[in-house]
């Protein structure tokens, strides 16, 4: 059944409750950066500086682990500090 603007929630996960297989695929996903058969954190920095091609699949990986937007409720003063370092490891011709 296709979309209907205005139709009543029929079925899934009640508003606000987290998506449990994404959380669950996550936690695995970091315990196997940490087993040490896959080469740890140690490993993982390997895979991802080998190749550019897993350089762009990690910076993708990481942009949908990051929040998509974030709720902030203050008062008085804020400072936000946003940095971002890239460092280019290949050789200079």
């Amino acid at each position: 059944m296709a979309f209907e603007k205005g139709r009543e929630k029929t079925g899934g996960r009640k508003e606000g409750v987290k998506n449990k297989v994404t959380s669950d695929i996550k936690e695995m996903m970091f315990e196997t950066l940490n087993d040490e058969r896959v080469g740890g954190l140690g490993g993982f920095i390997e895979w991802v500086t080998s190749t550019k091609r897993n350089k762009e699949l990690f910076y993708a990986w990481l942009m949908k682990m990051l929040p998509s937007n974030v709720d902030v409720e203050h008062s008085g003063d804020v400072k936000i500090r946003v940095e971002r370092v890239i460092t280019d490891k290949r050789p200079k011709e």
